[in-house]
């Protein structure tokens, strides 16, 4: 499991008795082509980080029919507001090429942040930080989008 865990950005600054708790909540799940691991406005079971495969994170339109937002691959993670509230998942995420997740579950992690608030919170500042990023990235998105539309 330890190995994983230095495969994924996320956990580069931890020690390896963070890693060692790390460990000891999270389980490895094996993700199938086209396997939706998320579904768009189900209650969220965790988190999961990407050891390797490719994922979509998609929305649907209706139908059948889905749009992508994003695609991740190794080392990004997803199903993190799972962490941070109970609101149903905004978007689902499917597996697009078979790989391999490390899932910590609500209750596991509820249940490590009540034991360990200090290494909780070294995990809740990651996250933090990581958010903060992909807001500034979206922010620059959506401005060059209302740019885009507004020059036409």
């Amino acid at each position: 499991m330890k190995e994983y865990l230095k495969l994924i950005g996320f956990f580069s600054g931890f020690k390896d008795d963070e890693l060692d708790e790390v460990s000891s909540i999270a389980e490895v799940i094996s993700a199938r082509d086209m396997e939706m691991i998320i579904r768009e406005n189900e209650h969220p079971k965790g988190l999961y980080f990407i050891v390797n495969g490719e994922f979509d994170v998609v929305k649907s339109m209706g139908g059948n029919k889905y749009k992508r937002l994003q695609r991740l691959d190794r080392g990004d993670f997803f199903g993190e507001m799972s962490i941070l509230n109970d609101e149903t998942h905004s978007a689902s995420v499917v597996c697009r090429k078979k790989g391999t997740l490390l899932f910590i579950s609500k209750e596991a992690f509820g249940e490590m942040s009540e034991s360990d608030t200090r290494f909780s919170l070294k995990i809740m500042k990651e996250l933090a930080s990581i958010l903060a990023q992909r807001l500034r990235h979206m922010n620059l998105k959506y401005g060059m989008s209302v740019a885009q539309l507004e020059s036409k």
